[in-house]
């Protein structure tokens, strides 16, 4: 849960908040615990926690209970959250690396749909970023991300893109439908959804490479940024 974003859509003060934090951190225990004995562990009272609640547009403690409790949590035991999970570490050290830097955001067809939102995303949340190639971003001794979504992961011209980049020590980040692509290949970090096969383009075929990749985009952004 952002409990951030919650006291700024609500206008929580530090106490209101302090609430929330407390029990988004014993989210596994809270159901079991009433209102009186969280007033205790918070320095607060019943009624303050009541009223915290009704700010909230909530009907009372319960439901803030099960709001939290309930609320998605990263990871969690679904076989995409695991499979993101092993992700987590790489990339958030890549984001961490190039806060301050420049970040070039390639896609290719549906893909660039995807990218530009990837750019919209992080510049919102205080990076640099474009969704459009500027080879001079590619030059040795540049501090530069490249992201490069394709679904094959052999799209020529972003293969190329990210060979240079490879050759001129750029790091790398890639989200392919295929693990041993050139592209992956040559990444610093690729983040493979395994869905691309030679009939992924007949027709009808379900498309799943661009949900799975915004779905692990969103999944390793929210927990970079909570941490």
């Amino acid at each position: 849960m952002n409990i951030q974003t919650i006291s700024e859509k609500f206008q929580l003060n530090t106490d209101e908040q302090k609430i929330l934090i407390y029990m988004n951190q014993h989210r596994n225990e809270i159901k079991n615990i009433n209102i009186r004995e969280l007033a205790k562990r918070t320095f607060t009272s019943p009624s303050f926690i009541v009223k915290t609640c009704k700010k909230m547009k909530l009907s009372g403690y319960s439901e803030l209970v099960f709001l939290i409790a309930d609320a998605p949590n990263f990871p969690n035991n679904t076989e995409t959250d695991l499979k993101v999970e092993s992700y987590v570490k790489p990339f958030s050290n890549l984001m961490d690396k190039h806060r301050d830097s420049m970040i070039m955001i390639l896609g290719s067809g549906y893909s660039q749909n995807i990218a530009n939102y990837m750019s919209e995303y992080l510049n919102l949340n205080g990076f640099r970023c474009t969704s459009n190639s500027h080879l001079e971003m590619l030059r040795k001794h540049k501090n530069t991300l490249v992201i490069i979504i394709s679904n094959s992961g052999e799209t020529k011209r972003l293969a190329e893109l990210c060979t240079q980049a490879d050759e001129n020590n750029c790091d790398i980040l890639s989200f392919t439908g295929d693990k041993n692509s050139t592209i992956a290949k040559h990444s610093t970090l690729a983040i493979s959804s395994d869905t691309f096969n030679p009939t992924s383009f007949d027709s009808h075929y379900p498309q799943l490479f661009f949900g799975l990749t915004l779905i692990y985009f969103e999944l390793l952004m929210s927990n970079f940024l909570s941490n």
